[in-house]
């Protein structure tokens, strides 16, 4: 069961107000889960979304059954709740758009579609949470970084392991400049901490991507390795899923 994300700019210093915006008390959740062709054949599914925000970044990433991005796109289209919350962030909005029609809320959509650098995703467990990591870029890295790793779904270094039964899947996810790592976990989001602990700094998993980030050194301890991991944590405003989990 992968994973998909979009990402767009915001305005930063409006956490709350995007908070708000997606609160349960004010987003209308869409009127089903299950995708349909145009025919009203079942083709697909989603499973659940998370929302985040850091800076000017805000990442909707969006776990579904393996349907593609344009039936995704084609569903949220259509979606009383999605075009509501769409107007209520225009004020936050760093770059105008028009989603106002389906047509334009699919054009914005595949725009903002972001690339599968790396995913594992072993089984179909559901998640109980979701965090979400962004690594800053030096100038001009994310072009290097697509070129590099075009193909999506590379079989991904960050691996699942038996030793954190735990966490359910992982991946990464580029768009430009953006570069965001994400961890789906059953347990308690301290699970993440350790395993991102254990798998990044003390097999360093991720080293191939220090090229590409804006500081590339190392954390020489683990509590400075956890400093960083607090830098890089985008904060979760939202986390939705029809597998009763909230």
């Amino acid at each position: 069961m992968p994973l998909n994300a979009i990402t767009y700019r915001v305005r930063p210093g409006h956490e709350d107000e995007l908070t708000e915006v997606f609160a349960p008390h004010n987003f209308t959740r869409v009127d089903s889960p299950v995708i349909k062709d145009s025919s009203g054949e079942t083709v697909g599914m989603l499973l659940g979304t998370g929302l985040f925000v850091r800076g000017d970044n805000l990442v909707r990433v969006i776990h579904h059954d393996g349907v593609s991005a344009d039936r995704i796109a084609r569903h949220m289209s259509v979606q009383n709740g999605v075009h509501e919350a769409e107007r209520a962030i225009l004020p936050y909005l760093a770059e105008p758009r028009d989603t106002e029609t389906p047509e334009g809320f699919r054009r914005h959509f595949h725009r903002s579609f972001m690339t599968v650098l790396e995913q594992h995703s072993p089984d179909e467990r559901p998640a109980a949470g979701t965090v979400a990591l962004r690594y800053p870029l030096r100038r001009g890295a994310g072009a290097e970084l697509a070129a590099t790793r075009a193909t999506a779904n590379l079989r991904a270094k960050l691996l699942l392991s038996s030793e954190h039964p735990s966490i359910v899947r992982t991946a990464l996810f580029l768009h430009e400049d953006t570069l965001v790592r994400v961890v789906q976990y059953d347990g308690h989001p301290y699970d993440v901490v350790s395993y991102l602990t254990e798998r990044c700094f003390g097999t360093k998993s991720e080293t191939w991507l220090e090229p590409y980030l804006l500081d590339a050194s190392r954390p020489a301890h683990p509590d400075a390795y956890l400093a960083l991991v607090h830098e890089q944590a985008m904060l979760s405003i939202a986390h939705m899923s029809v597998l009763g989990v909230d």
